[in-house]
Formats: C-alpha cells, sequence, structure tokens
C-alpha cells in the first residue's frame, strides 16, 4: 500500500511540476512578445549602419550598446580584437559587352578581393556549371563566370548553400590557375533577384590574385542566356577594392552574475559585424540582439539563475572569426571560470523551429525530453549537429555546444546583400527566438545540465 501512495505521490509531483514549467515558459514568451524590447534594440543598431568589421560604425555599435547594457544593470566589459581591414571602394560595375551595346549588371565584390587594373577588366567570358569541368577548360585572357546555383531541392538551405559556396571562396584560386584575368559568380541566393550577394572569399600563396565578384541571380541568368547565342560576348569589369593596415576593434562581454556557482559559464552568442550592404539586420544583428534580450528576459525572472549567463558579441564573424578566437583563447586560460554551455544565434531573425546540438549523445537525448514543453511554441527539431562557426572555438568535451534553428527558407534571398536590413525582420518572428533561448536556459540552468553530469 505504501508502495501505491509513493507512486501516486511521484505522478502528482511530476504532473504538479510539468504544470509549473508551462507556467514559466508561458511568462517567458509572454513578456518577450508583450514588449519586444530586442526588436526595437534591434532597430537602434541597423539605425547606427552597417558593420563591418574594422569600420568606425562597426565600433561604434559595440561601443553603444555597451552603455545600454550597463543601463541595464549588467558587468560589462570589452574586449579588444585585431581584425584586418579590407575596403570595398566607392565604385563597382560591370557591363554586359555585346559589339557596340552595352548592358549593364548588378554586380559587388566579394570580400578581399583586390581591386581590377586601372581603366577596369573586359574581356571574354567562359561559363562553369561544376570545378569538375575546369580540368578541361583553358581559361587564359578570360573571366571565368562560376554559375553553379544554390540546389532549390534540398529542403535545407542551408545544405544547399554548403553545396554551392565553393564557387566564392575557391573560385578565383581555380580559375586563376587556369590563366583566367578575373571571376565573376553566381550569388548565393536561393531566389531569382536583382541584388547581388557579397561573402568572403580566399586567394592562395603560390596563385595569381585576380578580382572576384558576385553577380546578381538575375543578372547571371542573364548573362548564361547570352553567352548561349554569343559565345563571343565580352564581361567589363571595374572595382576600386583594397586592403589597408589591420586595425583593433572589440568583442562585446556582459555578465548576469549567478547567485549560486558564479564560476560556471553560460554563453548566448551572436556576432556583431556585418556585409556592409545592409544593415545586418538578420546576419547577425538577430543574433545579438537574441542574446541581449536573453539576458534581459532572465533578468526579469522572479528567481536568480544558479550559474553567470554570459552575452558575447563576437567580431570579426565575417572575415575570420577573430573575435571568437580571442575570446575561446582567454576563456580556455582563465582557470577561475568553467564555460559548461555555448548557445549561438546566426540564423536570422526567423521563425525558431529547433535546437542543434553539439554534444554526446547522451546530453542531445536529455535535452530532447524539454521537446514538449517548446512544441507549443513551434520548436520542435532537437538534433545532433552543429552549433556554429563562433562557439565552435569553445569545442571541448565538457562543454555542450548549441545553435538556434530558425526557418531559413527566406535566409539566403537576403543573406550578405542590401535587402538585410530591419525590413526584412518580422518583430513576432524574431522575438520568439529570444523567448526561446531564455526558456532553454532557465530549464538548464534549473536542472543543472552539464556533461558530467548525464551519462
Amino acid at each position: 500500500m505504501k508502495t501505491k501512495h509513493l507512486l501516486l505521490s511521484l505522478l502528482a509531483f511530476g504532473s504538479l511540476k510539468a504544470q509549473s514549467d508551462a507556467e514559466q515558459f508561458r511568462e517567458i514568451y509572454s513578456r518577450a512578445l508583450g514588449e519586444q524590447q530586442g526588436y526595437e534594440w534591434l532597430s537602434e543598431l541597423c539605425g547606427l549602419g552597417p558593420r563591418f568589421a574594422g569600420s568606425k560604425q562597426a565600433t561604434e555599435s559595440v561601443l553603444y550598446f555597451k552603455e545600454v547594457m550597463d543601463s541595464l544593470g549588467f558587468e560589462t566589459r570589452l574586449q579588444a580584437v585585431k581584425v584586418p581591414r579590407w575596403v570595398r571602394g566607392p565604385q563597382e560595375k560591370a557591363w554586359l559587352v555585346q559589339g557596340i551595346d552595352k548592358q549593364e549588371l548588378a554586380v559587388t565584390a566579394l570580400g578581399g578581393s583586390i581591386a581590377t587594373p586601372q581603366g577596369g577588366l573586359k574581356a571574354e567570358v567562359v561559363e562553369i556549371t561544376s570545378f569538375e569541368a575546369l580540368d578541361s577548360l583553358d581559361l587564359s585572357g578570360k573571366i571565368a563566370f562560376f554559375n553553379i546555383p544554390m540546389d532549390p531541392t534540398f529542403i535545407s538551405t542551408g545544405y544547399a548553400y554548403g553545396s554551392a559556396v565553393k564557387q566564392r571562396w575557391a573560385g578565383a584560386i581555380e580559375a586563376s590557375k587556369k590563366g583566367a584575368l578575373g571571376v565573376v559568380i553566381r550569388s548565393l541566393s536561393s531566389s531569382i533577384n536583382k541584388y547581388p550577394h557579397t561573402g568572403s572569399m580566399a586567394y592562395a600563396k603560390e596563385v595569381k590574385r585576380i578580382p572576384a565578384a558576385a553577380l546578381s541571380t538575375f543578372d547571371a541568368e542573364l548573362l548564361s542566356k547570352s553567352l548561349k547565342q554569343d559565345p563571343d560576348l565580352q564581361l567589363q569589369l571595374e572595382m576600386a577594392c583594397e586592403w589597408q593596415d589591420s586595425v583593433y576593434s572589440y568583442n562585446l562581454i556582459a555578465d548576469l552574475k549567478g547567485a549560486e556557482r558564479p564560476d560556471e559559464i553560460m554563453v548566448v552568442s551572436g556576432h556583431i559585424d556585418s556585409w556592409e550592404l545592409g544593415t545586418g539586420a538578420h546576419d547577425d544583428g538577430a543574433g545579438a540582439m537574441h542574446a541581449l534580450e536573453t539576458l534581459y528576459l532572465i533578468q526579469q525572472m522572479d528567481t536568480p539563475l544558479k550559474r553567470t549567463l554570459r552575452l558575447v558579441w563576437y567580431m570579426n564573424e565575417e572575415f575570420g572569426l577573430n573575435g571568437a578566437r580571442v575570446y575561446a583563447k582567454a576563456a580556455k586560460a582563465n582557470n577561475k571560470e568553467r564555460h559548461v554551455i555555448a548557445i549561438e544565434s546566426d540564423g536570422g531573425g526567423f521563425t525558431p523551429k529547433g535546437l542543434s546540438i553539439d554534444a554526446n549523445d547522451a546530453m542531445v537525448d536529455r535535452l530532447k525530453e524539454y521537446r514538449s514543453l517548446f512544441e507549443p511554441y513551434g520548436v520542435y527539431q532537437f538534433s545532433k549537429g552543429g552549433s556554429g562557426a563562433d562557439v565552435g572555438q569553445l569545442k571541448a568535451d565538457d562543454i555542450i555546444l548549441i545553435g538556434l534553428r530558425p526557418d531559413n527558407h527566406r535566409y539566403f534571398e537576403v543573406h550578405h546583400s542590401a535587402l538585410d536590413n530591419i525590413s526584412a525582420v518580422n518583430a513576432r518572428e524574431f522575438t520568439l527566438g529570444s523567448a526561446t533561448l531564455a526558456a532553454l536556459i532557465w530549464l538548464m540552468d534549473r536542472d543543472d545540465l552539464c556533461i558530467d553530469c548525464v551519462d
């Protein structure tokens, strides 16, 4: 009889606990959606302009929001980061030349490209639809045109991006090996539009450097069709980008101290730098403000966290991960702190769908137990996988790495383009991301989750 009473008591306790958890979730999401404070901060951030690493706006944005975080009562500090300085320049133009006729195309330099020669670059164009095709091509004196679309049959646009991105970062290297004078690529966009999408590219020491640019998907389609009609047409390209001396900027760190174990650190983070064609609203202003709003929401709760919740805004994710590397190096050298959890948001401000968990199988299974609490809010994809480029620098056997995974069907329409501005962000969708991270942090802290405590 005692066993029966004990079982009933445990079931009742479990039911009350589940009810309490659901009520806490409702409070977090209601506060977030009612205030939408993070979206207001995101609007302010975008109003300060683009934040390309090494630029005046990037540093000023960090300093501005340090004051905001100070006013909220968080313990803040700046962490110096040396970043490369590349400047796009005042001129980016391309023309399709057929005889005496010229048609202007939408083009932008890829990040890190050299400039075209004085007066520009003009040459015949060779279309390349796969890297395998390079083996049989002679590109001497030509402009290489990589036209490899993001595969629309992939359900995840992230996978489609990954399958096409090689043309951006390695296109100039491989084309130069074949004698090309320059390279243009099809923008990495999931839709046909007239906005070129930039992104970082690479050179190799032993290979001659050539100018590299991206055409809008609309103009890539146009160029491809035109080449089929006239294989001898030419492309004229003019870019004035240049490398300058490296400069110092900052990571921004803000702590909400834990009440019981302040030396155990839970990181919530995003990168503060952006490309300069837009204002980086989705990439990664959204992630940075998800982190700030998470601290804000947790701060409003009646019971403080046991562990310290730390915001980190990394500088220069787009152009080398300098900020993340500096932070990780300092964290690993600090024997007075222990990082137990690190979360990154770098997938835009669209509706959150789930979490990608970089941890052992036991921890993944443990986190999946939370799924029923999140499902009413549309968050249901709990899977093992990568967390993010920035928090990935902290990777170790004793830390749980997590990436927020929003709906990504529209992300690559705006990614790295002039379309990435505040008008592309829906306040409600964005805010659901902040609430999801706050709820997750609250649960993991309450349950003392760490690698060592889950078998």
